[in-house]
């Protein structure tokens, strides 16, 4: 059975301007939603969409469409959502301490309000560690956990959740293979575009990647 639709990336439409509610960012499995202070509404990164629709599920105004769905009163979306991200590539800025030292505060606060004592580690684009939380002597193998995830979310450019074991047969021979791991646990950071990952490690596999998103989504700029 065939379908006559094309494959398409999602797009944001009007209703999302003054709205820009971002639970779609939150759920978003690759971390693709993005914006900027100035901006009235959230971008879907077309070269990085996936398509898995949940984001439309949990959209409040019906705002995100594919993008050979979009009604014709709101196509000026397809063209706003590419030079967003067009613009924003050219000024992609690198990790600084300041802001991974934010993101780590983060996922500490996230961390503590679910009852869990994490390793977290912010990494750069080439997966090299920037910032990490105090580790405690009795539990290396926790913040070395944390790292091996960052390291990881980087060198694939995806959260851990989608990385598993033939994936890490299948790696970039340019990624060191002692210091990849699969499972949730660590996602990709930079808006729009990825600058270095966040890793934690101390909670449930899940528990960890819910502390990378809340830094994430609560830690917006670049120092």
């Amino acid at each position: 059975m065939t379908s006559d639709a094309p494959f398409s990336s999602y797009v944001i439409t009007d209703p999302c301007i003054g709205v820009k509610d971002g639970t779609c960012v939150e759920v978003c499995p690759v971390d693709c939603i993005a914006s900027t202070d100035d901006e009235p509404q959230f971008f879907i990164d077309p070269a990085l969409c996936i398509a898995c629709e949940q984001c439309v599920l949990v959209c409040p105004v019906d705002a995100i469409y594919l993008e050979h769905e979009v009604p014709a009163e709101w196509k000026a979306s397809i063209e706003r959502n590419r030079v967003f991200f067009l613009e924003a590539k050219k000024d992609t800025p690198a990790v600084s301490v300041e802001w991974a030292e934010q993101l780590i505060r983060a996922a500490l606060a996230r961390a503590g309000e679910i009852g869990l004592d994490v390793s977290v580690v912010v990494v750069d684009e080439r997966g090299e560690p920037v910032a990490s939380s105090p580790a405690a002597s009795d539990e290396p193998a926790k913040a070395e956990t944390a790292a091996k995830r960052a390291y990881t979310a980087a060198g694939f450019v995806l959260p851990t959740s989608q990385v598993n074991e033939r994936s890490l047969e299948r790696a970039p021979g340019s990624l060191d293979p002692a210091r990849l791991v699969a499972g949730a646990g660590a996602i990709p950071i930079g808006r729009p575009y990825i600058v270095g990952a966040i890793g934690v490690a101390g909670g449930t596999p899940e528990q960890d990647e819910q502390c990378c998103r809340a830094a994430v989504t609560g830690v917006q700029g670049a120092g």
